[in-house]
């Protein structure tokens, strides 16, 4: 009876993890759902993926929103910190509105760089020499104000005007960026590790940079039109020149910023471009939110 009894244990252990991959369902985050949406402006579709508050179908309230780049990697985090901050009455409930691509991971990578880097301005003093590191972030952010945001008000009760931007390297990127020159996009920003290194040149490897940063230089002059905004921004210690560049913009910006602007900026100790979202994203709603 041993030696037949583990022929048959040793038989269910090789077709029962089968049967359960077979059975398996994808996971659905509770008070979330999602829809494709195409765009004519990026000439794509996108996945959306929406969290909503618990009640949302009962209580009737209209809420602010929280749009969010690379919802492939952060949504759930993200939906479960925005529920942990408002039961806690730290922020207000929000919707959360996730920009995803639903695609594999190499393509993932492509359509970001796409869309969250800006195009090269038509400057004499910045030749690429080729390279392509221009990105489409001007369609992108048409996108979201002629095609998204409409389509959101449209679908939820959404409070007019209140919109929370969240971006991370990349992400960052274009949180700064549209802070700078699409302003009308929103009036809230938590803006994590910006890749502020963008529009450097490479001569093969290793990188030598020519010492032209586009954003924080063009911050020395540009400023932004922005008003009534709560801009949080902060990176890690660790971040190899990411947080020697979010200084420079800083001190180049913040002298340019109407007074109705509030900015807190912060350089995290013993985190690396990975670990600051913990930290960076409970510190980020709560400023973005507060009213001090």
């Amino acid at each position: 009876m041993r030696p037949l009894f583990c022929l048959v244990l040793a038989t269910l252990c090789q077709v029962l993890p089968f049967n359960f991959a077979a059975r398996a369902e994808p996971v659905q985050l509770a008070n979330t759902e999602s829809f494709a949406l195409t765009s004519d402006l990026v000439d794509d579709t996108f996945f959306i993926k929406v969290a909503y508050p618990r009640d949302y179908e009962t209580s009737g309230k209209r809420y602010p929103v929280l749009y969010v780049t690379d919802a492939e990697t952060n949504f759930g985090a993200l939906q479960y910190v925005v529920q942990r901050l408002a039961k806690d009455r730290l922020i207000p409930e929000l919707i959360v509105v996730g920009i995803a691509y639903d695609t594999g991971y190499d393509e993932f990578y492509r359509l970001r760089a796409r869309d969250l880097r800006p195009s090269i301005p038509d400057d004499p003093e910045l030749d690429l020499g080729g390279r392509p590191d221009e990105g489409e972030a001007e369609q992108f952010a048409d996108f979201l104000r002629h095609e998204l945001i409409p389509h959101v008000d449209a679908s939820y009760r959404t409070v007019a005007g209140d919109r929370a931007y969240y971006g991370h390297s990349y992400g960052g990127l274009f949180g700064v960026w549209s802070l700078m020159y699409e302003s009308d996009l929103f009036n809230r920003y938590v803006i994590l590790s910006p890749s502020l290194w963008w529009g450097e040149l490479w001569y093969g490897r290793p990188r030598t940079s020519h010492g032209y940063h586009i954003l924080p230089r063009r911050a020395e002059t540009d400023g932004t039109p922005e008003t009534d905004a709560r801009v949080f921004v902060a990176s890690g210690e660790l971040e190899p020149r990411i947080d020697e560049l979010q200084q420079i913009w800083v001190d180049a910006i913040r002298p340019r910023l109407d007074p109705s602007v509030t900015m807190r900026d912060l350089i995290y100790e013993n985190e690396t471009h990975r670990t600051i979202f913990g930290r960076g994203v409970m510190d980020g709603f709560r400023f973005a939110y507060g009213e001090d």
